[in-house]
């Protein structure tokens, strides 16, 4: 699939730019791009612009952008009263859908700052998110930064979420240990801000071949992702995003077939990586995804044999037959009764893991000063 075009070389993709800086002025290149991708869903991006406007109207260190693939609704309208109300926003209509991927890709393609922050429309912010950010990133420099969430379904407002062991973030330095802690969370396209410039500067496969594999992100997370990198974590849930609002694709093929399939390519240097991110999968994430699968909670997603698709890779792996094949297989009660224990293993061992971290002053960063 070749790159989407520019949408700048096509001025009837444009509908919407207040003046903004000039993208040829160094001492005026944003900090960091915030760039939405969005379709037929203004009900929302109303929720996610009203989040946004209080927190950036102010800050000239930060670019917003809209990219909107061709929305059949009031997308245009809406963006049109937001920008009226004094959001600074650079608006794009393409033409004709051109795919959720191409748009993604269109939106880090756009961005014109040092970060590029590519965000969910129907996902949320904290209040002081953007300040908090954007005070860090110009206090150093990452290859990568993740954001700790909470999720939600449907209408209902999330409470803010505080890291039990009072930390904002920290500096990790270990591409292996942060895998497998945020495991298929890299996916979470509204949780991963990348560093544009480290971006282009490293060698890497074309993104537009991970083109309508759901999993397009993170050909712009992983070539920045290595053993010794650079990654800020922030453990203050500043993202609040919504379980599962899209469907049609299967969990076990993306998060197991083809985000192992990806990672072995873009890992083949360190195959480490690869497991590591795996492991994380099959231990942490995938266990209560099934379980909430079989409740029928998630009836957006294809309906899978998570055993049968996920054996024949996993099959070596004590993990997948501890903590998914015994969770997707046995009757649910005693599926039920195993995932209990398992969480119950899991949570202590990551919680020691944490408290001996915190305690060791490894990378620790305080919330900025206002």
């Amino acid at each position: 699939m070749p790159p989407p075009p520019h949408p700048e070389r096509s001025p009837e993709t444009i509908a919407l730019r207040p003046q903004s800086r000039s993208p040829n002025t160094p001492d005026s290149r944003p900090v960091l791009s915030l760039a939405i991708p969005t379709y037929n869903r203004s009900r929302y991006l109303a929720e996610l612009l009203e989040c946004l406007l209080p927190q950036i109207s102010a800050e000239p260190a930060l670019e917003l952008i809209v990219s909107d693939n061709a929305s059949p609704d009031d997308t245009e309208q809406l963006v049109a009263q937001f920008i009226a109300r004094g959001l600074p926003c650079r608006y794009v209509r393409n033409p004709e859908n051109i795919g959720a991927d191409a748009n993604f890709l269109q939106c880090l393609d756009l961005a014109q700052g040092k970060y590029v922050w590519v965000m969910g429309d129907d996902d949320l912010l904290a209040p002081t998110a953007i300040v908090d950010l954007v005070s860090m990133l110009r206090s150093d420099d990452y290859d990568l930064v993740y954001l700790s969430s909470v999720g939600f379904y449907g209408d209902q407002r999330p409470a803010p979420g505080f890291d039990r062991l009072g930390r904002f973030a920290e500096l990790v330095t270990d591409g292996e240990y942060f895998l497998e802690k945020v495991n298929a969370l890299i996916g979470l396209i509204s949780a991963n801000i990348v560093n544009k410039d480290r971006l282009l500067a490293t060698p890497h496969p074309p993104i537009t071949e991970l083109a309508d594999s759901n999993l397009i992100q993170v050909g712009w997370l992983f070539p920045v992702i290595h053993r010794r990198c650079r990654i800020l974590y922030v453990h203050q849930r500043l993202v609040f995003y919504r379980h599962f609002n899209s469907g049609g694709w299967g969990i076990a093929e993306v998060f197991g077939l083809r985000l192992h399939r990806i990672a072995q390519r873009y890992f083949a240097a360190e195959p480490t990586l690869d497991a590591s991110l795996m492991n994380g999968v099959l231990r942490y994430w995938l266990p209560d995804v099934i379980v909430e699968s079989r409740r029928g909670k998630q009836q957006s997603m294809h309906s899978e044999d998570f055993a049968a698709t996920l054996t024949p890779i996993f099959r070596r792996n004590w993990r997948f037959w501890l903590f998914v094949y015994l969770v997707a297989v046995p009757p649910m009660r005693v599926s039920l009764l195993i995932h209990r224990m398992n969480r119950a293993i899991n949570k202590a061992t990551r919680g020691i893991k944490a408290i001996l971290r915190h305690r060791s002053g490894r990378g620790r960063l305080d919330r900025p000063a206002r």
